[in-house]
């Protein structure tokens, strides 16, 4: 549910990846709104940028951001539509520890062994999660090439 519409700072680049990958403003909107509710936000140590996500019904939404004054800068978006099983994260077989940090638990993420599922087909796939919540980080990379991949070969099944 969208509260009260934050002051969005969107350049004309990222304005334009954002309409060709149908995300809205209200798409944003939402994200920040749940990010703020539940804490649920990465932050990157070097940049300062912020990371969260919603899923509203079938489609995850992720926002890179930073807080400019009362407003927020967007940097990225992007979106899938993979249902991220949550809690049955396991152990990466090749260990990485990656910039981005849990802000809830204080922790770096780690690649783990996430499940996930589309159109009733479940697997496994090494992606960054909180070793302590275990909730899992989607790359943009991940969203827009691998994930948007297998969601188009699921389909054409």
């Amino acid at each position: 549910m969208v509260k009260e519409g934050k002051r969005l700072l969107i350049d004309a680049d990222v304005q334009a990846v954002l309409e060709k990958r149908g995300i809205r403003e209200e798409d944003i909107q939402g994200v920040l709104d749940f990010g703020e509710e539940t804490g649920n936000v990465y932050i990157h140590p070097d940049t300062g940028h912020l990371l969260s996500y919603f899923t509203p019904a079938t489609t995850t939404y992720w926002v890179e951001f930073g807080r400019d004054g009362g407003a927020y800068r967007i940097y990225r978006a992007y979106s899938h539509r993979m249902e991220i099983l949550h809690g049955f994260n396991m152990p990466a077989k090749k260990q990485q520890t990656l910039d981005w940090t849990c802000m809830k638990c204080d922790r770096r993420l780690e690649l783990a062994t996430v499940k996930l599922k589309y159109m009733e087909e479940t697997f496994g796939v090494d992606i960054p999660a909180c070793p302590s919540c275990q909730r899992i980080f989607v790359s943009e990379e991940d969203a827009t090439q691998r994930m948007a991949q297998a969601e188009k070969m699921l389909e054409d099944k």
